[in-house]
């Protein structure tokens, strides 16, 4: 589990594989989302990393990574450069990439901008925009999302509504606030200006949607928009489950990721 300098941060990574030591898989690298970390794919290693290599980075700001210098602004055009130097540190030239929510949206756009570094990327929870909806959403009675993070703190805020003391609820607690507050807070008012569907069609890779039918973050009729707009996209939809079918289903989605990668090498 180790530090490698990508541009201007420490990036924190863990890297498993129990392929047989012969032979020469394949990687795949995991992006979590706003305010997670590489922890919360936990359940995903033991299915994946028995067939390819796994990397489960950590986003700069959040989890074991620095944050950068200050005043560090958030693009997504700037997370999926991140992800590029990352791979260049690490020497990895093609991967199959893994995003969830805001890094399915930094799939997107490495989708885009840099086809030749990728054979596949799975899109899981991926909104296409991120505005005023999600800002409502997270805000609850704060002005503002980032009011309420300054306020609460990284791990006071995602566990307001959570059943405290729990082991669940402290775990969660202690992992948010492993993120850098500031650099968090910077993220949270720089979404409200996300927007790739105009990347959609420019996507270069083969692509799988993992997709919530119920997520209050991205709408089902945005999920099949990713399918049709992405050229030759394939869905999986998960009916009943909100924004969290990666922890919810986590067997299902590498089961069908798997498929996924099998239909592409044959």
């Amino acid at each position: 589990m180790p530090h490698i300098r990508t541009g201007d941060f420490d990036c924190w990574y863990v890297d498993d594989c129990f392929v047989e030591p012969w032979l020469r898989p394949e990687t795949i690298v995991i992006q979590h989302g706003f305010g997670r970390n590489g922890e919360y794919w936990r359940s995903w290693v033991p299915d994946l990393a028995r067939h390819y290599r796994v990397i489960r980075r950590d986003m700069r700001a959040h989890g074991g990574s620095s944050a950068g210098p200050a005043g560090h602004q958030w693009s997504v055009e700037g997370l999926a450069d991140d992800v590029i130097a990352f791979l260049d540190a690490v020497g990895l030239e093609r991967v199959h990439y893994v995003g969830e929510s805001v890094g399915g949206i930094t799939g997107i756009a490495l989708g885009a901008l840099h086809p030749e570094r990728f054979e596949s990327i799975t899109l899981v929870q991926t909104p296409i925009r991120l505005g005023p909806l999600l800002g409502d959403a997270m805000r609850g009675s704060y002005p503002t999302w980032s009011a309420a993070l300054r306020e609460l703190g990284p791990g006071g805020w995602v566990t307001r509504n959570m059943e405290p003391g729990t082991p669940r609820t402290e775990w969660e607690r202690k992992q948010w606030d492993r993120c850098e507050p500031e650099s968090l807070i910077a993220l949270a008012d720089a979404t409200g200006g996300v927007d790739v569907e105009a990347y959609l069609s420019q996507v270069a890779v083969p692509t799988l949607i993992l997709a919530p039918a119920l997520s209050a973050l991205t709408s089902l009729s945005d999920q099949l928009k990713l399918r049709t707009t992405i050229p030759n996209a394939q869905i999986e939809v998960f009916e009943g489950r909100g924004h969290n079918i990666y922890q919810e289903e986590p067997h299902r989605c590498t089961r069908r990721i798997q498929r996924f990668l099998r239909h592409l090498n044959p």
